[in-house]
């Protein structure tokens, strides 16, 4: 059976009440930047009522990653100031995780590698 390509970013952050609009306008942004990704197969934000928040994102390789990390950097810096970020995953076949390793590192990220699953 095919393992899906796609490369899967996780993560978990808390946002004070203080920062909570802001970081929301910060959402929509990136969002917006999605137009512009066509790598960039999904995104969505949850979030629970004490603050906590999970990012989840699907791009169909690590190129679309890298791509998406340089289009919204500036975003992301600003997010950086308005939250704490408590974990991140990335989610892959083996040798695309290994490209990202660099890139992630300062966040000490969690490494999975897809086995199996599906997509449509």
């Amino acid at each position: 059976m095919p393992v899906p390509q796609i490369v899967t970013i996780v993560g978990y952050m808390t946002v004070p009440e203080a920062h909570a609009d802001a970081f929301r306008k910060n959402c929509a942004d990136m969002i917006e930047l999605r137009s512009q990704e066509s790598g960039h197969l999904a995104s969505a934000y949850s979030f629970s009522a004490d603050g906590t928040v999970v990012s989840r994102e699907d791009y169909d390789s690590v190129d679309a990653v890298i791509r998406h990390m340089e289009l919204g950097s500036h975003i992301f810096e600003s997010t950086q100031s308005l939250v704490r970020i408590t974990g991140v995953e990335l989610h892959g076949p083996a040798a695309e995780l290994e490209k990202l390793r660099d890139l992630f590192s300062g966040m000490s990220p969690g490494f999975f590698v897809t086995e199996f699953g599906f997509r449509k």
